[in-house]
């Protein structure tokens, strides 16, 4: 009998257009609205991840590798206009 094999996606914080494009709409929004649109976004990028049969452990480690990323090119573009 053949064991189920782990789906393994690319991960999402290498996904630089997915990073940036985050970034970008997190920089026009503030407050409780920025909460609602990350809450939003990541719903969908986990229910993606469900119907491609991505384990739960797996979409959990995704997802924070994913706000670390934005976290720092959010970061990263603070810096380079403090710098300017």
């Amino acid at each position: 009998m053949l064991d189920m094999a782990e789906l393994i996606p690319f991960p999402l914080h290498s996904r630089a257009a997915l990073v940036r494009s985050i970034t970008d709409d997190l920089e026009d929004v503030h407050g409780p609205a920025a909460n609602v649109f990350w809450q939003q976004r990541m719903a969908g990028i986990v229910a993606t991840l469900r119907s491609d049969g991505v384990a739960e452990d797996a979409i959990r480690r995704e997802i924070f590798a994913l706000q670390l990323a934005v976290q720092a090119e959010l970061q990263r573009r603070a810096y380079s206009t403090a710098a300017m």
